[in-house]
């Protein structure tokens, strides 16, 4: 080390490339142990898996004006699983985000299949039922459907969750449902059914020539009508 040092020294101009050489070195060992280190941080994250729930880009919208007291049948909604392991997803009504009207109460919307199982890169659509009740009141309405995923992925002390969600709006428009002024009760469908059996059974019968006689035949030791007697002895 001291005769390095010497013959720095006396050349002084051999400082500059041994400097440079040096620093060469450091950074290739920092690189290689930022290399490694993210090598490891993705080996565990492809150990652990991945969590993800993707939702449609477009909004939910009612195409035509509800109105209060009538039940209406909303788009479906397609949600799919884009992480690697298995996903529940559960669809909820919540506002989010921003937008013009009334907040819609998620007890108006009634998600059907939900929450569904999907797999990696599974899919599904899951439709929506909407029951305006009868004490709404008109204007616009807007929220969100969100859809939860059930996994969830440890950031420090907290657990963290996935979620996606898109825009639902609709308009109320002002006056009642409309009602047919005569309704038949829910009955009437399937005694009507039994009455067209009946009636077909009974016309097949009588085209059919067929003949029910039903006679009375005397048992053995039975006395004929009109010929009882009475021994006397």
């Amino acid at each position: 080390m001291s005769e390095l040092r010497a013959r720095l020294n006396r050349r002084p101009w051999l400082v500059v490339p041994v400097a440079l050489f040096g620093l060469l070195a450091a950074a290739a060992a920092a690189a290689a142990t930022a290399a490694a280190t993210a090598a490891a941080a993705d080996a565990a994250t492809a150990a652990a898996g991945s969590i993800g729930v993707g939702i449609q880009a477009g909004p939910v919208s009612l195409k035509t004006a509800a109105h209060p007291g009538g039940s209406y049948q909303l788009p479906a909604v397609y949600v799919v699983n884009t992480g690697t392991q298995d996903e529940s997803v559960l669809l909820k009504i919540d506002r989010i985000s921003p937008g013009h009207g009334r907040t819609v109460p998620p007890s108006w919307v009634h998600v059907s299949a939900s929450p569904v199982r999907l797999s990696h890169n599974q899919s599904a659509s899951l439709p929506l039922q909407l029951s305006v009740p009868a004490t709404a009141k008109p204007g616009r309405y807007f929220s969100d459907v969100v859809a939860h995923g059930s996994g969830q992925i440890a950031a420090g002390q907290a657990n963290l969750g996935v979620a996606a969600a898109t825009s639902l709006d609709f308009t109320v428009a002002p006056g009642a449902v409309s009602s047919p002024w005569f309704r038949l009760p829910a009955w009437w469908l399937p005694a009507l059914g039994g009455l067209i059996v009946l009636g077909a059974a009974a016309f097949f019968f009588r085209v059919s020539g067929f003949r029910v006689r039903i006679e009375r035949r005397a048992a053995p030791g039975d006395v004929p009508e009109g010929q009882e007697h009475a021994d006397v002895t």
